[in-house]
């Protein structure tokens, strides 16, 4: 069979939205509140779902990898990035705090993520 008409197909968004959900709602341990992390899970969801989409198309012979979320995608820098500038953009005055559990990190290393953000946006 031709690596383009394999059989696999890309998994519903909506189990995206859900293994995304879990993973989210698993580590923020009720310290985030609810109405800003659904609004966070959903646009985690939709960028991941669309890359996947594009990559599904972009690249016929790894069909298979983008057929289900892998669950390292969420801890991709550009999805933190994403998160980070949500915060921003919202004005939320906890915005460190909840970056650090979301990212699972600590005060240095939170502060070198946004170093990196930093460099990268400006190079």
């Amino acid at each position: 069979m031709l690596f383009w008409k394999t059989k696999n197909r890309i998994e519903p968004k909506q189990e995206f939205y859900s293994k995304i959900k879990e993973y989210y709602i698993g580590i923020a341990e009720n310290q985030i509140p609810l109405e800003l992390l659904n609004e966070i899970i959903l646009k985690v969801t939709d960028r991941i779902y669309s890359d996947y989409k594009r990559f599904w198309k972009q690249y016929p012979k790894s069909r298979k990898r983008y057929s289900t979320l892998k669950m390292a995608d969420i801890e991709n820098p550009f999805i933190h990035f994403m998160i980070t500038d949500f915060f921003q953009e919202k004005n939320i005055a906890e915005s460190w705090n909840f970056s650090k559990i979301l990212f699972k990190k600590n005060e240095k290393e939170f502060n070198e993520h946004l170093e990196y953000k930093n460099w990268y946006e400006t190079k």
